[in-house]
């Protein structure tokens, strides 16, 4: 449950996309997704060594930075978007191949990667539905 509620603080953070042109409304999420992963970097090190746990699960951001790697992918059109959002955690769960491949990186890119790559994955099959529908 966890990362379904970092999901979706990451779709809501996605929402001012919808007011921006087309061409520029990847930005909001780009750039968002690239603020995580900094984040990320800084946070997660020191948590993984008092935890000793592998992808601990109150930390969220990485779901937030993987949904909004996804929506990068995706015009500002609100069923395009919430479609992402429930391949992201459907990939983010059960993790099938190539992303669990990612999860197996060392220290924290393995917590974050994992995710940024279901995010992206997300993204292109929900370019690829559309382009089909």
């Amino acid at each position: 449950m966890p990362g379904t509620v970092g999901a979706a603080l990451g779709f809501f953070l996605y929402l001012p996309a919808f007011f921006l042109p087309e061409g520029l409304a990847f930005l909001v999420p780009l750039g968002l997704a690239a603020l995580c992963i900094a984040l990320c970097a800084v946070a997660i090190p020191p948590v993984l060594a008092a935890t000793g746990r592998r992808d601990p699960q109150f930390i969220v951001m990485d779901e937030v930075a993987g949904v909004l790697a996804g929506l990068c992918l995706t015009p500002p059109i609100f069923a395009r978007a919430l479609v992402v959002f429930l391949l992201f955690r459907a990939l983010d769960i059960l993790k099938p191949f190539p992303v669990d491949r990612f999860e197996r990186l060392p220290g924290w890119w393995g917590v974050v990667a994992d995710d940024l790559a279901a995010g992206l994955l997300a993204g292109l099959l929900a370019a690829l539905v559309w382009t089909f529908l």
